[in-house]
């Protein structure tokens, strides 16, 4: 089993992304995956286009900014988009933790051979600490929305279909926003809730619904 995870860090939300991503490449690791993992400014068109062409991956996890049509790279620059190249994700199941790509791109590569597609269909919110933006795995305000998305990709990684592991992610999504509505220790919980709730809403699930790793 193959899985490709695109990684840019070049400002806070991408270096959130890229750390929390580390721990879904442990995990894949643990489970005998043969990860590729295209880091910082590896994280490009072309180098994803090699390694997909190379490896042949069942898997593929996008991490970074996007809009309806694409999924960007390190430095904001294209990776997928459904002007050139959204075939590489054909016959796969991918996992797009940028906002907005559910919306087009998604829905593009499932009508054109893919075999699912999770996404958001608007933005991907999340809370951070300021203490902690060298450090974002540490990040307590962040966790919640990290392990809920993060839970995609591991239920993928233990065998679960796309839609089962969609509808995972966004029971975790649930449970910490219940907890965070339950608790005043802090005070951007409400906050924190309304977008844990938000991602929740916005996750889309497309094409195979069957589909597993």
């Amino acid at each position: 089993m193959r899985l490709i995870v695109t990684r840019p860090q070049h400002d806070i939300t991408t270096r959130y992304l890229s750390s929390w991503a580390g721990e879904i490449i442990d995990f894949a690791k643990k489970k005998g995956v043969e990860v590729c993992d295209l880091a910082k400014e590896k994280a490009n068109k072309n180098e994803l286009e090699g390694r997909v062409k190379k490896l042949k991956p069942e898997a593929i996890f996008l991490n970074g900014h996007g809009n309806d049509d694409c999924v960007t790279g390190h430095d904001n620059k294209v990776m997928v988009s459904v002007q050139e190249n959204y075939n590489i994700l054909n016959n796969k199941i991918t996992y797009a933790l940028s906002c907005n790509s559910g919306k087009e791109l998604g829905q593009k590569v499932v009508e054109n051979g893919g075999a699912a597609y999770i996404g958001y269909s608007d933005e991907f919110a999340f809370i951070c600490d300021n203490n902690y933006l060298h450090r974002p795995i540490d990040d307590p305000k962040a966790k919640p929305f990290m392990e809920a998305s993060n839970q995609v990709m591991i239920s993928l990684l233990k065998g679960n279909s796309a839609k089962d592991a969609s509808a995972r992610s966004k029971n975790k999504f649930k449970d910490s926003l219940v907890k965070l509505l339950s608790s005043n220790a802090d005070p951007d919980s409400l906050q924190a809730a309304q977008l844990l709730f938000w991602n929740m809403r916005r996750q889309v699930c497309l094409g195979d619904m069957d589909a597993k790793i």
